[in-house]
């Protein structure tokens, strides 16, 4: 594979003693010049989706340690197609990277006849950082209060109950629970699960599939109601809403962010990059952050993340044929 060189070097490079210290340097030391003006991380979704969420206080962090500015970019669209598309096709310079997801790199191949891009061949891993899963939602008033009730509720429903989603991390998840349950819905999508929680709380749809983070706040607020999260364990910040695992045995789903670079990155870039986002990965502010926004860091190494990729693309395809969900 293209990458083997650049993953050797990098885990040589981790294991020398003058790489710890060049990751404790200020901003003034970094080599290369690099970075003279500022960075920008293209978001491939919109303003208050999970990911948007996530990134903002990662690229201030990073802004801190580089010691120039670093831009949030919001380019959404098709399912986040968009925006890595464009970063895809920006100049490998270290100056234009982008937040992928287990959707962006992994779940789009199975979700498109034709992706205007290579996940694994167009982009660079730099490091993962976070990780989260979905979460059944309805309102407050709904008939049922727990995932059994909400599915004897939608079997005896005349027509197939309506959910919202806002992603396809959410689509999988519907289609997974549709399977093991026996039970179908019509799913209604969303650009981003904020708008499908708008239309929950206003009764335009009766249940939705949303990121824990953009949920759990609205648990809080006695607006809605939990049934249950798509993760392999119970969310630190909603201990009690149970796992889709707990009632279906083996059904999981664990979505990750991470940042990436256009393929063709200088090395050296690559480099400065790789040290800084290892050193805003470890700021306790951050993870103090992210939690509030119930998300737990997922540190990985560029190596670590390609390898990811390359088995969730796997994974995800199983998943989403198993689904019966056909690319568009």
């Amino acid at each position: 594979m293209a990458y083997t060189n650049y993953y050797t070097r990098r885990r040589a490079m981790a294991g020398m003693a003058c790489g710890v210290a060049a990751a404790l340097l200020p901003a003034a030391a970094f080599p290369q010049g690099y970075p003279a003006r500022p960075v920008t991380i293209v978001v491939p979704y919109g303003p208050g989706s999970y990911m948007d969420s996530v990134i903002r206080p990662f690229a201030a962090a990073l802004q801190k340690i580089l010691g120039q500015t670093v831009v949030v970019d919001n380019k959404g669209g098709a399912n986040g197609v968009v925006g890595s598309q464009f970063a895809a096709r920006a100049q490998p310079d270290g100056y234009t990277l982008l937040v992928g997801s287990s959707t962006t790199l992994a779940a789009n191949t199975g979700l498109f006849k034709a992706l205007p891009y290579d996940p694994l061949k167009d982009f660079v891993p730099i490091a993962g950082i976070a990780a989260t899963s979905m979460m059944f939602m309805v309102r407050a008033d709904f008939p049922a209060r727990d995932l059994k009730g909400f599915l004897a509720h939608a079997a005896g429903n005349p027509q197939p109950l309506p959910v919202g989603y806002g992603s396809s991390s959410a689509q999988v998840a519907l289609a997974q629970l549709s399977r093991a349950s026996g039970v179908s819905f019509t799913g209604v999508p969303y650009k981003t699960s904020p708008q499908a929680l708008t239309d929950l709380i206003g009764g335009q749809v009766p249940a939705a599939i949303v990121d824990v983070s953009n949920g759990v706040p609205h648990i809080k607020s006695g607006k809605l109601a939990a049934l249950a999260i798509s993760g392999e364990k119970r969310s630190v910040a909603a201990p009690d809403v149970p796992t889709l695992g707990e009632t279906f045995p083996g059904v999981r789903l664990v979505t990750w962010i991470g940042l990436v670079a256009p393929a063709g990155i200088p090395q050296p870039v690559l480099d400065t990059l790789d040290r800084a986002a290892s050193q805003a990965l470890a700021s306790p502010e951050l993870k103090q952050q992210l939690a509030a926004l119930a998300t737990d860091l997922d540190p990985m190494t560029g190596a670590d993340m390609a390898r990811r990729m390359r088995r969730d693309q796997a994974e995800w395809l199983e998943l989403i044929k198993a689904a019966g969900i056909q690319p568009s």
